[in-house]
């Protein structure tokens, strides 16, 4: 093994780990309500005396908030337990399992790169943690995404219970009997809850910090302020149903004009692996230089990159998160 092997390891490996651990500073800051009404809630909070000892203690049908000393814990707790919300019991399970079997396979893909033969499983360790770490984020905006298309319809169940001259406690709870998943769970939680005696204020300060949707902020913010100040909640939450209903239409418009692209790129992506497997049908002594020859480990590793670099910035450009 030469000192340029062991260096070109070391990038290889390096590369990846900071491309992750930015990823995920990256994505923990976007997945956050925004800083102003996080800011509005904690004052309004302390204000009816919602923080308090009895806060930390409390449990009613998974309503509840923990706290870890130890900041490595804290963080993974944060993270299983956000795992459960989004893709329910067997989150944990099913991302596990996935983990093992993309560790797997990463294993046996770079038994044809240039790499020391003490470089394989690190990389594929690195490949194992970005997937996984992309395996969550994709679970986490396809449940965002689910509850802000069923989310509107829900508003609109609480704005009709409210004009009626029903509490909004009491609306909450039929929105968790009628409304449609994710949103109705999340409802049936927070009903649960205030059926067991927990304050309002403090529901739903623990349903921001476990949904981290900001149109769910949006309306917790709307419900706080109007038992603070008063006001007409019905229009309020009216004109916020048609602010999410708009954000809605603006995302599907942008997949659809970017469908194209994206179905384009896709097939892009499968032509290389097509006319492989022809020419391994057709010449394979040609093909398998690639698999057998240094040079051609050095090729497959070099286009693999490529390909995922482009897929990577094609998916940025055609995307809108319409959760933030």
């Amino acid at each position: 093994m030469s000192p340029v092997d062991i260096v070109t390891a070391s990038v290889f490996v390096g590369s990846l780990l900071v491309g992750l651990i930015v990823r995920i500073l990256i994505g923990s800051a976007r997945s956050s309500a925004p800083a102003l009404i996080k800011a509005r809630l904690a004052v309004i909070a302390q204000h009816h005396g919602a923080r308090d000892s009895i806060a930390g203690e409390r449990a009613a049908s998974g309503f509840r908030a923990q706290v870890s000393n130890h900041p490595a814990k804290a963080w993974l707790d944060a993270r299983l337990d956000r795992l459960k919300i989004v893709a329910g019991p067997r989150g944990v399970v099913i991302v596990a399992s996935a983990a093992v079997t993309m560790y797997s396979a990463s294993v046996a893909a770079l038994h044809y790169s240039p790499l020391p033969g003490w470089g394989t499983p690190l990389a594929a360790l690195a490949i194992m943690v970005f997937l996984t770490v992309r395996l969550y984020q994709k679970l986490v905006a396809h449940y965002q995404l689910r509850f802000i298309n069923a989310f509107p319809d829900t508003l609109d169940l609480i704005i009709r219970a409210v004009r009626a001259g029903v509490p909004v406690a009491q609306a909450i709870v039929a929105a968790g009997n009628e409304g449609a998943e994710p949103v109705r769970s999340e409802f049936n939680t927070m009903g649960n809850s205030l059926k067991v005696g927990i304050g309002v204020d403090e529901v739903l300060e623990v349903a921001v910090k476990r949904i981290q949707i900001p149109d769910f902020s949006f309306f917790s913010v709307c419900l706080l302020l109007q038992r603070e100040t008063g006001g007409q909640l019905g229009e309020t939450l009216e004109n916020l149903s048609a602010i999410i209903r708009a954000r809605r239409d603006l995302r599907l418009k942008t997949r659809a004009l970017t469908g194209e692209t994206r179905v384009a790129s896709k097939i892009i992506a499968a032509v290389p692996f097509v006319i492989l497997g022809i020419l391994y049908l057709v010449s394979r002594d040609y093909v398998m230089l690639l698999f057998s020859e240094p040079s051609g480990h050095t090729i497959l590793v070099t286009a693999a990159g490529l390909l995922a670099t482009g897929l990577f910035v094609i998916a940025k450009m055609s995307n809108l998160d319409g959760a933030r």
